[in-house]
């Protein structure tokens, strides 16, 4: 069985099969859905790339009229673009989910893609031909109140490569986990950040080399630099710790907990790859609860497309929003944010 996996070179040495995981998240927004439905032809979302290297590419592609044998059906299919680097790379496993952002539940589907084999691996695709049905609740529960579809997708996939025995194994590539041991160990720091009077060692060049406003920050004359401590006094010490944690590594661990003190993180320090990530996941938890709190964080921090988002939502719910506190808030605090809501609502009468 551990033959088909080898090159035939390699079997009177033998060879070995490792297995590699990684997943790549998308969240497709389609405006003016009825404008493309009109069109009919099927088009594609932008290539994504998996989280852990760019060499593993994918992109969607949306039937709205449905394919060939699902006229009453919208048509969902996932296509791996990509894949370089992956020379050894004997069979792919995946399964990919994707989500409906409705206008008040997530509708789920899953995929599960059957193994494929390389060479024949680039521009693969799969596919739900009958993803959602076109029906009254498709236009009442699905659709956005200006028309937009909202698709979020994860796929999560894992391969087989083999290695010929002969004696020399490229490693892993461990970066990210040695940048991550340095903050932990705090090995050479040279730089403190100071929260509510807890201290967080960390390295200037790092920094600076990640955040624009770090960089400025220790490349002149000023306090920080000259004291080697940055005093932050409007972000807390979990947040904190989250940031240096996407800092070093590019991840983010407790984005579901810490989305909204991230978004002003990475607005402060100019983050903008993890200001996108908190925006993705603020669209994807937004609820009759929060939406006025998410709305109020989007206009504060300057991000157009959560702001859009939270306002569409809103708009979509409005009747239950007025009985809620944080609207009640937010007629005190954010009248002109209440105004743009009303305009958006009048839009639709």
């Amino acid at each position: 069985m551990s033959s088909s996996f080898c090159d035939p070179d390699c079997q009177s040495n033998g060879c070995k099969t490792k297995t590699h995981s990684d997943e790549a998240r998308y969240v497709w927004k389609i405006e003016d859905f009825d404008v493309q439905e009109a069109m009919d032809e099927p088009f594609d979302s932008p290539q994504f790339p998996s989280v852990k290297s760019n060499q593993v590419k994918w992109s969607l592609e949306l039937y709205p009229n449905g394919d060939t044998d699902a006229k009453d059906y919208v048509s969902l299919y996932i296509y791996l673009r990509e894949l370089s680097g992956f020379e050894n790379c004997k069979k792919i496993f995946a399964k990919a989910t994707f989500l409906v952002l409705n206008n008040d539940k997530k509708r789920k589907h899953s995929l599960a893609i059957n193994e494929f084999s390389h060479p024949d691996i680039d521009d693969a695709g799969w596919g739900i031909e009958k993803f959602i049905k076109k029906d009254a609740k498709f236009r009442n529960k699905l659709l956005s109140n200006n028309n937009t579809l909202t698709i979020s997708c994860e796929v999560k996939f894992s391969d087989m490569r083999s290695f010929c025995d002969s004696g020399i194994e490229l490693p892993e590539c461990d970066l990210s986990e040695n940048f991550e041991a340095l903050i932990k160990n705090h090995t050479l720091t040279d730089v403190v950040l100071s929260v509510n009077g807890i201290d967080f060692p960390a390295h200037k060049t790092v920094l600076a080399a990640r955040s624009p406003v770090f960089c400025a920050m220790f490349t002149h004359s000023t306090t920080e630099s000259e004291l080697n401590r940055v005093d932050i006094e409007d972000i807390n010490e979990a947040v904190t710790e989250g940031m240096l944690k996407y800092i070093y590594t590019g991840k983010c661990d407790d984005l579901d907990k810490l989305a909204e003190g991230l978004l002003a993180a990475a607005d402060k320090y100019d983050l903008r790859r993890l200001k996108i990530m908190c925006a993705q996941k603020l669209i994807e938890g937004l609820s009759i609860e929060n939406a006025t709190n998410v709305l109020i964080l989007a206009d504060m921090h300057h991000h157009e497309d959560l702001k859009r988002e939270a306002i569409n939502f809103i708009v979509a719910n409005f009747a239950k929003i007025l009985n809620t506190v944080g609207w009640q808030n937010m007629l005190l605090s954010n009248p002109q944010l209440v105004s743009e809501v009303c305009q958006a609502v009048s839009l639709l009468l």
